[in-house]
Parts: C-alpha cells; structure tokens; sequence
C-alpha cells in the first residue's frame, strides 16, 4: 500500500482550508503520481548505488521517510539521507530536489497556516510562495558549510525568503513561559558565545535543547508536544480541536512536557521544585536580590 505526506489529520478549524487548498491538493496529486512514475523508480535505484545510505529504501516515499519524517529514524541517518540528496539536487537531480521538497512539505503547511493567521493572507498563496522558495532552497542549498540540521535549515531558509527575518518574539513559542527553559537557553547562549553561530537563533537553539533533552531520556510523548509547540507554532486551541480535547487539558499535557524536560536538565528535581544548580544561576543574574527579600522602593520605604 502506498503511503501518502501527511500534513496532519483532523486539522484546526482555523486552518481548515488547508484540507481544500487546491494548490495543496495539486502538490498532492502530482507527488502521488510522481512516486509511481519510472522516473521515480529509476532515481531510488541510482541512490541505492551510489550511497549505502539508501541501502533497503524501496520508493520515494521510503526515501522520505528515511530522511526523517518517520520520527524512529535516527537523527543521524537522517540527516545524512537527506544531505545526499541535497547534492544530488545542487547537481542538477530533479527527482532529489523533489524528494527534499517532500520532506518539508508538512512544516511548510504549518507554517502557512501560520503566516495566514498573522498575515490574514490566502492559504493558497502562501503556501504556493513557501512552495517555490523551498525548491530553490534546496537546489541551493550549501551542503558543504551547512551539513548538519539540514531539514530545520531548509524550513528556517524558506520562511525567511518569502517573509524575512521574524523579529524574535515572534520566533520564540509557547514552548518558553516557563521561566525554567527560558534562563537555560539564556546561560547556554551566554556560556557558548562567541564560539558558536548558532547563537542568537532562539529555534535552533531550541532544537539543541530538545535533542539535548532527547538524549538524556525525554519521552517521546513529551517530544511531540514541545515539537508541536515550539517548532511547529501550534496553540493550545489548534491542538485541543484536533485532538477533541478542551484547551486546559493541551496546557496541562504541554505544562507535564515541560516539567519532564526541565527536570531532565538539572532545572527541577522530581517534585517540580526549582533545583540548586538552577537557583544558583538565576541569583548570579541578580546578585544584590535574596529570594523572598523585600525590595526598597524609590520612596525608601518596603516594597
């Protein structure tokens, strides 16, 4: 059985069009009759030849799958699938350009979804321009200075080509209320500067901590929420539509993904109390104030 992209089921109301776009729909038929063309078949078989990375990938669908979309594959091989097809696609290889756009395609509609809300601009539209950016950056791609996070980058390169650079509040997600994740980020940032250029991109940094979090045992339930959250920009609204649930009970589940992941960082001991480390750093960032202790105010009276 073939399996199609999916761009999500049972999508929020306030994106609903996106089940109707035709411009969606035509991305649709024209990949699910591309997958089962002899073109396809035949660029699957040079892939498998020329890299052992695609070794036991049967169709472009597999393909796309191996390059990250089934979240079982290790990031790792994933990455390195897609890499190979972003220099076959810098090269000239159509059918790997389209394979590359394919696997972006689902963060693509999210971020339409998005841009229509902010914007109040056609999901068609958008999507049509998110579309095209994302081919020319993926047969652009700088495969040899950029060759790690290669699926984040081409999302991230899209959306700044059709939209620019977002401010940064409005790059950084529901993800970072707690105050927890926000001072770690921040003592990452200042710990890691001026060595590291990732510095001063909230997502990508988010990325880091996510799989930092990933590695020391995070769940993948918690996983998906602060994905869903913090990379692909969904509400508690969105996610409490599609999954027939009340919006309380999608910020309890985000606030439980929080807490797992804050205590998996040294941030929070099991009860969910702030741990030492954490406290410690946040009063080295303020260290004429005790916590509890009551502030002067100009007037020199107790606050």
């Amino acid at each position: 059985m073939t399996k199609r992209i999916s761009t999500g089921t049972n999508p929020p109301r306030s994106t609903q069009n996106r089940s109707v776009s035709p411009c969606l729909a035509r991305w649709r038929r024209d990949w699910d009759a591309w997958t089962d063309s002899p073109e396809s078949i035949d660029a699957v078989r040079r892939w498998q030849e020329a890299s052992p990375l695609m070794t036991g990938l049967a169709g472009a669908e597999e393909v796309v799958d191996g390059c990250g979309r089934d979240r079982s594959v290790p990031d790792v091989v994933a990455n390195g699938r897609l890499l190979f097809l972003l220099c076959r696609a810098t090269q000239g290889d159509v059918a790997a350009a389209r394979v590359a756009v394919a696997r972006v395609v689902p963060a693509l509609v999210m971020k339409t979804a998005a841009h229509c809300r902010s914007a109040d601009r056609g999901f068609d539209t958008v999507f049509d321009e998110l579309l095209a950016s994302a081919w020319i950056v993926v047969t652009t791609y700088p495969v040899e200075r950029r060759p790690e996070k290669t699926w984040i980058n081409i999302v991230l390169d899209t959306e700044r080509a059709v939209f620019g650079r977002q401010r940064i509040v409005d790059r950084l997600t529901t993800l970072v209320p707690p105050p927890l994740l926000a001072e770690h980020l921040t003592i990452r940032r200042a710990a890691s500067a001026p060595y590291d250029d990732r510095v001063g991109d909230p997502l990508l940094e988010l990325v880091d901590l996510l799989a930092t979090g990933r590695r020391l045992g995070l769940s993948g339930a918690a996983l998906r929420v602060l994905v869903e959250f913090g990379i692909d920009g969904l509400s508690a609204q969105q996610v409490a539509t599609r999954d027939g649930v009340t919006d309380r009970a999608v910020r309890m589940r985000r606030q439980r993904a929080v807490t797992e992941l804050a205590t998996l960082l040294g941030l929070r001991d099991s009860t969910g109390s702030t741990s030492p480390r954490a406290a410690g750093a946040g009063a080295k960032t303020c260290p004429h104030h005790r916590p509890g202790s009551r502030q002067a105010r100009p007037d020199r009276r107790a606050a």
